[in-house]
């Protein structure tokens, strides 16, 4: 329990408050204080405690202050405990102190007709208690952990960033760490790949517009070499052999056709015989078998001679035309031909060659081993051709011929072997064309390459180990703060579902309002938000009421001040009634019937009442003494305290002291008695004129109380001196009605002897009255005491 506030320092009207006197606290403490004296502030102080909020009391310093500020309050212990607020704080904070007062209803219900979301999450701490808070500061750090974590992976993404480069983006980030060793094996040469596919992809539009290499046409001379090769090695002989046999072949057949037996044999030797004649220049020449005579005119000779001619004109047109296919054959063009096709294609060989991968091999260009030699041979073969043809009966020799064929033979391989290279690299480029990619897709493929070299090297190691960790830390952080949030959400639906019922009791039940709260639930934190909140429907007689402005039903048209402070009771008591340690719990009230009716006023002092007996302590302060005397009234002083905060106007000061609550609620008519007692035993005759009047005040109240029905009747102001003369006309009965006269001469004495006193006027005539009150004496003054008692006590 608070045992004493020590000591105040410039806090508020607290400018330099120490402690005198017995103003220790119990178990009830009851302060009573005007407003503006410092109620509030010593509320604050206590909630600055209670939170180990500095801030709050520093907020609090006093105007023109000169010390620092300072507060000591102490907890009852073995021994006690104290609470000290210097520069750095509180020295020990004072826990389980719940606190009803305009800042908890401005901080956790509403302010002015605002009810929002920071209400909301503070109420929302408020009612989840010490265990729901430690839930939800677990969780506010879990957030703030997260948040400190991502910032952390955030800082790490950032230095890789910078370091690898290679447009390594968050998007791509779990993926680098995630790459394997093995993926960086010949990494090297993988970029050297990439990169010259980036180039062809950059190069594109140019490698579309090459050319692919031309292919060679075979060399064809029209030369029929068998038949020259044969031309040339004809003679005269040979072209005999050939009329000869061809006569032979017809003659044979003649004969056989007769039934001569061998007539091959017979005409080879009869021919034979015939030519052996001729060489020798005979001039007559006869058949060695028949004996006739054989000369020119014979039709056989004839038919020979006639067939020898026919094949040596036939031999001599085509050694013509094997001249005419020379002389036809350009060789140089041909030649011409070959070379101009290998220069076009070493120029586009040229240009492919930056291009190409290094792979592709161009033709190796080989046709003719030697040009000059080439023409030496062609012109040795013309040559020969032409001296056949100038003596066609003569052998020449073939091998000018066939060397010259040869060379074509070897050329046109030459030439397919050539042409096939020229084909395979036309596919290659065909191949490469089709695999060329888009400029993006080549430089995304070189990036990732580059990123996969960067990721192991060391200091990039070092920062992927380190964003790893940091993204498991994360990951823990995570499933934390689900499972606190579950836990948040099982602890909260208990209390709101009890919290709910509580409030609509004290709403309907004690207090007898239209109110209702409905849907009460914990609402989890959202997005970047870290506090939960409770959301709430509020109802009057069943409909809802819109906390938006100008809305039908709103808040600010259906709440007055009253109302608003009834609701915020009613949760601040639903709050204690469901809090399972309230028996450890302080209770602080700071003018708690602010804006309430009569009727309000009664429930929450019999709450309050009711309260005392289920909490460890209970302070109330207010600026109604009636209200306070009226909770106190049943309590002995074991276990009450009573105090007022007082304020010195002069100083602007204000201190804590001893209250007489009883004395201070006590009517002036019961005050004025005792005054009047206390009077004859210490009287003071310098206040004579103020005892006078006392005796006026008791009087008349005491007329006023005993005749309340009789004078009731009366049509006159109810002055002292009306009611005298209504009562002495009236025949209103006194106990002592046989002392009549002297009654109502005593009041008309007491009434005339007061008149100054009250009215400030002296009307009365003191000579015609008996008694002058500026010149009483001190034993006059005590006999009108005594017949004032005497009237009230006995004879009225």
């Amino acid at each position: 329990m608070i045992n004493k506030v020590e000591r105040l320092v410039s806090i508020g009207k607290f400018r330099n408050y120490q402690a005198t006197g017995q103003v220790n606290f119990q178990k009830l403490t009851l302060i009573y204080g005007d407003n503006g004296g410092g109620k509030t502030t010593l509320t604050s102080v206590l909630r600055s405690l209670t939170t180990n909020n500095p801030a709050i009391v520093r907020s609090r310093i006093s105007t023109n202050h000169i010390a620092p500020q300072a507060a000591q309050l102490t907890q009852i212990g073995t021994p006690n405990i104290f609470h000290t607020f210097g520069a750095a704080g509180w020295t020990t904070p004072f826990a389980d102190i719940e606190i009803f007062d305009i800042h908890f209803v401005n901080d956790n219900i509403y302010s002015g007709f605002d009810f929002n979301d920071e209400h909301k999450k503070q109420l929302h701490q408020f009612v989840i208690g010490a265990q729901g808070i430690a839930i939800q500061n677990q969780i506010e750090q879990n957030k703030a952990s997260k948040v400190i974590s991502k910032q952390n992976q955030a800082n790490i993404e950032q230095q890789l960033f910078q370091q690898v480069g290679n447009n390594l983006t968050t998007d791509l980030i779990t993926s680098f760490l995630a790459i394997p060793p093995a993926h960086a094996t010949g990494i090297d040469q993988q970029i050297t790949i990439a990169e010259a596919a980036l180039a062809s992809a950059n190069a594109n539009s140019i490698i579309q517009t090459l050319q692919t290499l031309s292919s060679l046409t075979r060399i064809t001379s029209g030369i029929d070499f068998t038949s020259l090769v044969t031309d040339l090695q004809t003679t005269s002989q040979s072209i005999q052999n050939t009329a000869l046999e061809t006569l032979f072949s017809k003659h044979c057949q003649d004969l056989a056709d007769n039934s001569l037996a061998g007539p091959e044999n017979w005409l080879q030797r009869g021919f034979a015989y015939v030519e052996s004649k001729q060489t020798a220049n005979e001039p007559t020449i006869f058949c060695p078998f028949c004996k006739q005579s054989i000369d020119s005119n014979v039709d056989i000779l004839d038919a020979y001679i006639s067939k020898f001619n026919a094949n040596f004109n036939a031999l001599v047109q085509r050694l013509q035309t094997h001249f005419t296919s020379l002389q036809n054959f350009n060789l140089d063009a041909a030649i011409q031909t070959i070379n101009n096709i290998n220069q076009t294609n070493t120029g586009r060989i040229a240009s492919w060659a930056t291009h190409l991968p290094n792979a592709v091999q161009p033709p190796t260009f080989n046709i003719i081993p030697d040009e000059a030699v080439l023409r030496a041979e062609f012109q040795s073969l013309i040559s020969l051709v032409q001296q056949k043809i100038q003596n066609p009966t003569v052998e020449v020799a073939t091998a000018t011929a066939t060397v010259f064929q040869a060379s074509g033979q070897a050329i046109n391989t030459n030439i397919d072997s050539y042409n096939q290279s020229v084909t395979a690299y036309n596919t290659a480029i065909a191949t490469f064309r089709s695999g060329i990619q888009t400029v993006a897709n080549a430089f995304l493929e070189v990036e990732r390459l580059k990123r996969i070299k960067k990721r192991f090297a060391v200091p990039i190691i070092t920062l992927c180990t380190q964003l790893a960790a940091e993204r498991q830390t994360l990951r823990g952080l995570e499933t934390a703060y689900t499972q606190l949030s579950l836990q948040q959400q099982t602890a909260a639906t208990t209390f709101f579902n009890s919290y709910q019922t509580r409030i609509n009791h004290y709403l309907g039940a004690v207090f007898k309002t239209l109110f209702r709260i409905d849907d009460v639930v914990h609402v989890a934190p959202q997005g970047r938000a870290t506090q939960s909140k409770i959301a709430y429907k509020l109802t009057i007689d069943g409909k809802d009421i819109s906390f938006a402005p100008n809305q039908p039903f709103s808040a600010k048209e259906c709440l007055s001040e009253g109302d608003k402070s009834t609701i915020a009771l009613a949760f601040f008591l639903s709050k204690l009634d469901i809090d399972t340690n309230r028996q450890n719990k302080i209770l602080i009230f700071d003018d708690p019937l602010s804006s309430l009716d009569t009727n309000r006023r009664t429930y929450t002092i019999g709450i309050i009442k009711a309260l005392f007996q289920q909490m460890k302590q209970v302070v109330v302060l207010s600026h109604n003494e009636y209200f306070l005397h009226e909770i106190g009234k049943d309590f002995g002083a074991a276990i009450k305290k009573t105090l007022r905060i007082t304020e010195n106007f002069a100083a602007k000061a204000s201190v804590i002291e001893e209250c007489d609550l009883d004395n201070l609620v006590k009517i002036d008519y019961f005050k004025h008695i005792e005054a009047l007692e206390a009077f004859r035993t210490n009287p003071d005759h310098s206040i004579k004129d103020t005892v006078l009047g006392w005796l006026r005040n008791v009087l008349e109240s005491h007329l006023r109380f005993k005749f309340y029905k009789e004078i009731r009747l009366m049509t006159v102001q109810k002055t002292f001196g009306n009611l005298i003369s209504f009562l002495n006309t009236s025949g209103v009965a006194f106990r002592d009605n046989g002392n009549r006269a002297t009654i109502i001469a005593n009041l008309n004495l007491i009434n005339g002897v007061s008149w100054k006193q009250h009215h400030g006027d002296p009307n009365p005539d003191y000579t015609t009255l008996g008694m002058n009150p500026n010149t009483i004496t001190a034993p006059e003054l005590d006999n009108l005491i005594q017949d004032t008692l005497n009237l009230i006590e006995v004879q009225l």
